[in-house]
């Protein structure tokens, strides 16, 4: 077998001609030298236990792969060294002023840089490719010049993307709004194959069972990420600094979401570990994600939080924006009453839930403008509901619903507070129906002061508006 290509020319185009011709003469020349060993490639099943393939909707199993089984020759260097279509090669990158930086040196972003060996590049990029397409040691022109092009482009890359991620626990989309454009360039979509795989090596999400070694059930209220991608420059060279690189705004731009979340849509969101991974589309990257090991808080089974109307991602996108503006930031007595709305979604016991809505109640409605200074708390608390709420067109209910529900919730309230036996009555809702239920009676009271929290949002960064100037609670009796 020749050791060189015939001299005809490829018939895809290249942006660099001397690295195509170097590179097709080093892989037939390696091919060639293998087949002279009159032996066959081997093939050998793997099974990948840190990779995971969703084969149903809830149902991922492990994938098993047939590798090459690369010769002895490829772990020396004395060998590659020997061959002259090699040293040819490396001359050639050595004379480009790019491939000279990006391959024997650390190559990435700031915060992920990883060793890239010519010889690697050559036997994961062109060879292999070639030899699992014939199976053979054999020159297959096809299989080379599409494995060369993608090696080509990727080397000569200006950019990198990082792809910044936390998996949503406890929430599902429609399939209609997954990847819906989101402030600050954020998505909700689900997580890719690999995106999953690495937040469960780092159990990052919680697993309903593993029903075998090579096969999970994940629940697909788990399946769905907050997601942030941006693009780098492609940095190399060993004297780069991973702490080097910017300060990410994902953190603090999750946090808000999470509580954009809470407010428009309800149920029981929370996050799983924040994950940092290169783009599994680039070339050569790094094929494990990092992860900040934070506590991963369950959510509530029986109130998932659900995104299925496109006018609520409106809404989502408004909340957001609006949880960003300095004036809401100043406003302490806002910032606590969500703080308790989004505590009092996690809670799994309706009476925990209650007590945290009830202070979150307090934060609102205590601090009204406009109302006076001498009723009891309870009164207080329907007064400044009923001024803020009369006529909602998304509540649609009346003011003597909104009344009795506040005051069923209070009376309530201070009964789990002084650790009273609870009586059982019946507790009005905001569509006028009673109810022994305490689960309605606080999922109805939560949708109330989610509604209410948006409308303070919007009011309070509405020019002229007065609530700003709030600094103290209003003094109340008990």
């Amino acid at each position: 077998m020749s050791m060189f290509l015939p001299p005809e020319r490829s018939p895809m185009p290249t942006a660099h001609e001397p690295l195509h011709r170097a590179a097709a003469n080093l892989v037939t020349a390696v091919l060639a030298a293998l087949a002279e060993r009159a032996v066959e490639p081997r093939f050998v099943p793997q099974r990948d236990y840190r990779s995971w393939k969703r084969s149903q909707q809830e149902v991922f199993l492990g994938q098993e792969h047939e590798l090459w089984q690369h010769p002895i020759e490829f772990s020396s260097s004395d060998w590659w060294c020997s061959l002259p279509a090699y040293q040819a090669l490396r001359t050639v990158v050595e004379d480009h002023e790019v491939l000279r930086t990006r391959l024997d040196t650390l190559v990435g972003f700031p915060s992920s840089l990883v060793r890239r060996q010519l010889d690697t590049v050559v036997i994961r990029y062109l060879l292999t490719p070639v030899v699992e397409a014939t199976r053979a040691y054999r020159f297959d022109r096809d299989a080379f010049e599409a494995a060369y092009a993608a090696m080509e482009a990727g080397l000569l890359t200006e950019t990198v993307r990082l792809v910044e991620y936390v998996p949503l626990l406890g929430f599902d989309m429609s399939p209609s709004l997954a990847g819906t454009s989101l402030p600050d360039g954020l998505t909700i979509r689900p997580m890719s194959d690999v995106e999953l795989s690495e937040a469960v090596r780092v159990m990052g999400i919680p697993i309903g069972q593993f029903t075998s070694t090579n096969s999970f059930i994940l629940s697909r209220f788990h399946q769905n990420a907050l997601v942030l991608e941006r693009d780098f420059p492609v940095r190399s060279g060993s004297d780069q600094r991973p702490d080097a690189a910017m300060p990410s705004p994902f953190d603090d731009a999750a946090r808000r979401m999470l509580t954009a979340l809470r407010i428009v849509c309800g149920g029981s969101v929370t996050y799983g570990r924040p994950m940092r991974l290169q783009s599994q589309e680039d070339f050569d990257a790094h094929r494990y994600a990092s992860a900040i090991l934070t506590e991963v808080h369950h959510p509530a089974e029986d109130r998932p939080t659900l995104l299925v109307d496109r006018a609520k991602v409106e809404e989502l996108r408004e909340v957001y924006a609006l949880l960003s503006d300095p004036r809401i930031l100043g406003m302490r007595f806002l910032q606590n009453a969500m703080r308790r709305l989004v505590m009092a979604g996690s809670r799994v016991l309706p009476e925990d839930r209650l007590i945290d809505l009830c202070i979150t109640a307090e934060s609102l409605f205590i601090h009204h403008s406009g109302l006076p200074r001498t009723q009891n708390k309870r009164e207080h608390l329907v007064a400044g509901a009923k001024a803020l709420l009369t006529r909602d067109p998304e509540l649609e209910t009346a003011d003597r619903h909104i009344e009795r529900l506040i005051r069923d919730a209070y009376r309530r309230r201070n009964t789990e507070m002084h650790g009273d036996v609870a009586e059982t009555e019946l507790h009005c809702l905001l569509d006028g129906s009673t109810t022994h239920d305490l689960h309605a009676l606080v999922s109805d009271l939560e949708r109330l002061l989610r509604r209410t929290a948006r409308l303070f949002l919007i009011r309070a960064t509405a020019p002229g508006s007065g609530y700003g100037t709030i600094t103290r609670p209003m003094t109340t009796s008990s």
